[in-house]
């Protein structure tokens, strides 16, 4: 997002925060949320300094949360999904890449292959 939004978008972030609120106050009924859905499209219509203010807070919360949530998604997917199935794999021996075992030995694995035009085309 820009540093300054202009009034299209300071609108349609003031819209953004009202349709939420407007959805907040239908699932729970608290008829709080309907004033402040309210308060915030006449602020975003009537008043573009409360509107500039609004919308900068806005942003940053979307920007925090943005950090916050990545850092989240990704220790879950490190920690739930990658983690036990490197473990498992470690557990039962699995060696997807072929690493020898002895130390000092080399990971170098002599091919033998003579290269013709169709290993060109298809080079997967």
């Amino acid at each position: 997002m820009t540093k300054n939004p202009n009034r299209e978008q300071r609108l349609e972030a003031m819209l953004v925060i009202a349709t939420g609120f407007l959805v907040l106050h239908l699932v729970f009924k608290w008829p709080a949320l309907l004033y402040a859905a309210v308060a915030v499209g006449l602020i975003g219509v009537f008043s573009d300094f409360l509107a500039r203010q609004v919308t900068w807070l806005w942003f940053k919360l979307a920007e925090g949360l943005g950090f916050v949530n990545s850092r989240i998604l990704l220790a879950v997917v490190f920690f739930g999904i990658l983690l036990p199935v490197a473990l498992l794999a470690r557990l039962f021996g699995k060696n997807p890449m072929r690493h020898q075992r002895e130390p000092g030995a080399s990971y170098f694995t002599d091919r033998n292959h003579r290269y013709t035009a169709e290993d060109l085309r298809h080079p997967w």
